[in-house]
């Protein structure tokens, strides 16, 4: 079996997912070369656990391919009953003029909820030293103060949310990676200084992402999951990160393989010792 079908049907069956059309859909893309990335996620809150999240991938190589498939993907979601997919804002930023050989990876993601409206499908491009389109993404993310602070790295990544209500929005997500980290002035600079050094420490990369009032969501890359998700201590995250730990038994196993964790939290409850809402995602790329 290939190593990303059986990730996806180990969260959907761990999650109790139930078969539906944008599965479905999602489900043929997913078993059709060249993807080759894919994420699940479970969204942690006081209502529950939602498991129906996942993202896959292509990578630099399979851009052409991948531009392609999304695209009929994208147009099959918006032919599903009481979907109203707006486009416009992708085709604005994802056409003709796009340069490829300047995006080193490509993927969507499906976020379902049973409240339809609340649904939406995400595009995700990760780009390299593409300043030009750099500027665009930013001219239509909200306006944040010393939003280029954050661009220290070549690489650029950003996602477009298409609610099924029709509505959209832009999300950018900058990275520091370890020696930013430790880079003392610039965590005085981007106001980092404050989070609890048990959160940052022995993190491989730290990504930040803004909510539209411009609170920062903190998105976390461990070197030992294990640690980080015991330093928060929330009896939902334990449960659903053992999963985790079961299926990297299984792929380790069978590929030797295992995915990579990214733990998302707000940084503002994370300040409070408050910690309620929590994003597990979970990883893994392969090729067919």
């Amino acid at each position: 079996m290939n190593p990303l079908i059986q990730l996806y049907d180990f969260h959907k069956n761990e999650f109790k997912l139930k078969n539906n059309t944008f599965l479905r859909l999602f489900e043929e893309l997913l078993s059709t070369p060249p993807c080759s990335i894919l994420e699940c996620s479970a969204q942690i809150s006081p209502k529950g656990t939602h498991g129906a999240r996942f993202r896959l991938g292509y990578g630099h190589q399979d851009i052409q391919e991948g531009l392609s498939a999304i695209h009929n993907f994208l147009g099959n979601i918006a032919g599903c009953k009481n979907v109203q997919l707006n486009s416009s804002m992708l085709s604005q930023i994802v056409n003709n003029d796009l340069d490829v050989s300047r995006a080193m990876a490509i993927g969507v993601g499906l976020d379902y909820t049973t409240n339809i409206i609340d649904s939406k499908v995400k595009f995700y491009v990760l780009i390299r030293e593409y300043p030009e389109k750099v500027n665009q993404i930013l001219s239509l993310h909200p306006p944040l103060d010393s939003i280029r602070d954050y661009l220290i790295h070549e690489e650029f990544c950003f996602g477009i949310n298409m609610y099924f209500d029709g509505s959209t929005s832009i999300e950018i997500y900058p990275y520091l990676d370890q020696h930013d980290l430790n880079n003392t002035a610039l965590m005085i600079k981007l106001k980092l200084r404050d989070v609890p050094r048990v959160f940052i420490e022995k993190c491989d990369q730290l990504y930040v992402s803004f909510e539209d009032d411009g609170r920062r969501v903190l998105h976390f890359t461990p070197q030992s999951s294990t640690k980080f998700v015991r330093s928060i201590n929330n009896r939902q995250l334990s449960l659903a990160y053992s999963s985790v730990q079961i299926l990297n038994y299984l792929l380790n196993h069978s590929y030797h393989k295992e995915t990579t964790a990214i733990f998302s939290l707000k940084e503002d409850e994370i300040l409070s010792e408050n910690i309620q809402n929590i994003n597990l995602l979970y990883n893994l790329t392969s090729r067919a």
